[in-house]
């Protein structure tokens, strides 16, 4: 009996030894199962939040390009007028570039993943309305609805970037994604664009961008990071009126918005330059710019927060960036425009066809693009938004100026040969004109680049 009773308690304890020994390793297991669980739902949401970052410039841009390859085709379908030719595709630029330094400052202060949900939500929505148009002005409302829509995304994706990845290889080239992702976009809408013209027509293009958008925004939910700026809606309503600068905003929304109208309004009629609304219009500009200055230097010197500081102008690097982009911008969609007008008004080619020929550019475009880090994470951190507002406000700006000043030119200078050449010639004479003054502005603007980039230091190795 004892030694039954030995061996039923011997071979207890060693089942339960064994017991305890498989308990141990299996948890040990689950540990290590845990622990890499963990960083790799990190990863996937890192991943994700980028990849909705870049879809929605790219949804964005597409949009742009569908209006450039079908510019013809709208402006019969729709009757748009002469005066409006321009203005589907330069509005949009007017109104994120009015809006993105505000959208800017709010995003500091509310955090930046519900700014950019917003405009990802809002943009799906404009883009599946500008689908069922039934006029041109209407199409030109809802382009600038979308304008303010994409400054919401724009002004706060800088932000995101940082807060996602952090410093080193994988932010720059997160950066350089969110660049490249609008060259993709336009140059993909180019194409599809140009086939859905030709076959099922132009409506279809902004369907499948609106849709696509309502798909990321699903993402960008999930993926984005969760921001602990401010907890209750009564500190940051509170925070929204003491730390953003409105007065700051509505000056320089109000002189950016009234130089753009300016120019919009004697492009189509260069006589128009000596109207009373034109001359109205630009003193209005001129007058709100130097108020915006004074304020900027005036918040400053009592201790307050301000939109864009005056001493951010010093900084050369700085400003080189916002000048080169800026007539980078001004060329680059004017380019374009002005490319696909050519082929389509003067070659009498198809949209598809044109959008082929004008394909090269953008691969030219994609290539720097992957090579690009910028200097945009260098400002700090509690400035990122604003500094990619300032950015992206520069290249707004520049887009919409371009295509303004490009259309007084090419109108202008048609209108002159039309008393000694045909119509087709003299339009020629036009685009002509205008492709010489690009050629002009960044002749100019590798000239500002390279003076005011000399002391620019390595990326990602120097703070400002």
């Amino acid at each position: 009996m004892k030694s039954s009773s030995f061996e039923s308690s011997s071979s207890l304890s060693l089942k339960s030894a064994s017991d305890v020994q498989l308990t141990s390793i299996v948890d040990a297991n689950s540990q290590e199962a845990d622990i890499g669980t963990v960083p790799s739902k990190q990863l996937l949401r890192k991943v994700a939040a980028v990849a909705y970052l870049c879809g929605v410039s790219v949804t964005s841009s597409a949009t742009n390009g569908l209006i450039v390859i079908g510019l013809p085709e709208l402006t019969e379908d729709l009757r748009l007028p002469p005066s409006l030719a321009f203005w589907p595709s330069s509005v949009q630029g007017l109104a994120t570039a009015s809006t993105l330094l505000l959208a800017g400052a709010i995003a500091d202060v509310a955090g930046p993943r519900p700014v950019n949900l917003l405009g990802c939500m809002f943009n799906c929505i404009f883009m599946l309305t500008c689908g069922l148009v039934k006029s041109g002005e209407e199409l030109v409302i809802l382009r600038a609805l979308q304008g303010v829509a994409t400054a919401l995304h724009l002004s706060s994706s800088v932000a995101l970037v940082t807060k996602v990845q952090p410093q080193g290889r994988g932010r720059n080239l997160s950066f350089a994604c969110l660049g490249l992702s609008q060259l993709l976009g336009f140059s993909a809408s180019l194409v599809v664009g140009g086939i859905l013209i030709d076959t099922i027509g132009w409506r279809s293009g902004w369907y499948f961008c609106g849709g696509l958008t309502l798909l990321l925004l699903a993402i960008g939910w999930w993926a984005l990071p969760r921001t602990s700026c401010l907890s209750a809606s009564r500190n940051t309503l509170r925070s929204l009126q003491v730390r953003v600068d409105w007065i700051g905003a509505f000056l320089a929304s109000v002189s950016m918005s009234l130089l753009t109208y300016f120019l919009g309004v004697i492009s189509t009629n260069v006589d128009r330059i000596r109207s009373p609304e034109s001359l109205l219009s630009l003193s209005l500009s001129m007058i709100t710019a130097v108020l915006f200055v004074c304020w900027m230097h005036s918040r400053v010197k009592n201790g307050q927060v301000a939109l864009i500081p005056n001493e951010l102008w010093k900084n050369p690097c700085f400003t080189s960036v916002c000048i080169t982009v800026a007539l980078s911008f001004a060329v680059l969609n004017s380019l374009d425009l002005v490319t696909s007008l050519y082929f389509q008004e003067i070659e009498h080619l198809s949209a598809l066809e044109a959008a082929i020929r004008m394909l090269p550019s953008t691969v030219v475009g994609l290539t720097l693009n992957i090579t690009t880090g910028l200097v945009v994470h260098k400002i700090r951190a509690e400035k990122q938004a604003v500094a990619g507002a300032v950015f992206n406000t520069a290249a707004q700006l520049g887009n919409t100026m371009g295509l303004a000043a490009m259309q007084i030119i090419s109108t202008w200078v048609t209108k002159q040969q039309e008393k000694v050449k045909s119509p087709t010639h003299a339009l020629m004479e036009g685009y002509r004109a205008t492709f010489w003054t690009m050629l002009a502005l960044l002749l100019v603007c590798t000239i500002v680049g390279a003076i005011g980039l000399r002391k620019a230091g390595k990326v990602g190795s120097k703070h400002y």
